[in-house]
C-alpha cells in the first residue's frame, strides 16, 4: 500500500475521521507556531526596531522553517481529507449501492468528480503498486 493510503476495513470511517482530526491538529499546532513567531516580530517593530532587524530576527529564530513547518502539515491535512472523500464515495457505491450519479448528488459534486474520487479510492484488500 502507498504512503497515506489505507484500505476500507470495517472501521475505515472512524479511522479516517482519525487520521483528519490528527492531520488538523499538527496543522493547527504549526500554523499557531508561525504566527507567534511573526506576531513577536510585530512586536519588536511597533517597539521601534528598524525593519531590517525585524526581518533578520525572525529569520534567524527559525521564522522560515516555522513558515515552511505550517505549510508541510496543512498539505498533510489537505491529503487526510481527499484521502477521506475518496474512501466516502467508494463506500457509498460499494457499500452504499448508489450510483455514482447518486453518490454526486450526496456528496454535491459533479458525477465526474465522484467518479474520479471512486477512482482514487483504494478497493479493500488491494496492497497493489502505488
Amino acid at each position: 500500500m502507498c504512503p497515506g493510503e489505507h484500505p476500507l476495513t470495517e472501521d475505515w470511517f472512524v479511522e479516517a475521521v482519525d487520521r483528519v482530526a490528527e492531520a488538523g491538529r499538527r496543522a493547527s499546532l504549526a500554523i499557531e507556531t508561525a504566527v507567534g513567531v511573526l506576531r513577536e516580530g510585530c512586536e519588536a517593530y511597533t517597539a521601534g526596531r528598524p525593519l531590517v532587524e525585524v526581518v533578520d530576527e525572525l529569520i534567524a529564530t527559525g521564522g522560515r522553517e516555522a513558515r515552511l513547518s505550517s505549510a508541510d502539515a496543512f498539505r498533510e491535512y489537505e491529503r487526510a481529507i481527499a484521502s477521506m472523500r475518496a474512501d466516502v464515495a467508494r463506500a457509498l457505491v460499494d457499500e452504499g449501492g448508489l450510483s455514482l450519479t447518486s453518490a454526486a448528488r450526496h456528496l454535491k459534486i459533479s458525477r465526474q468528480a465522484a467518479a474520479r474520487l471512486y477512482g482514487q479510492a483504494r478497493e479493500p484488500g488491494d496492497e497493489g503498486p502505488c
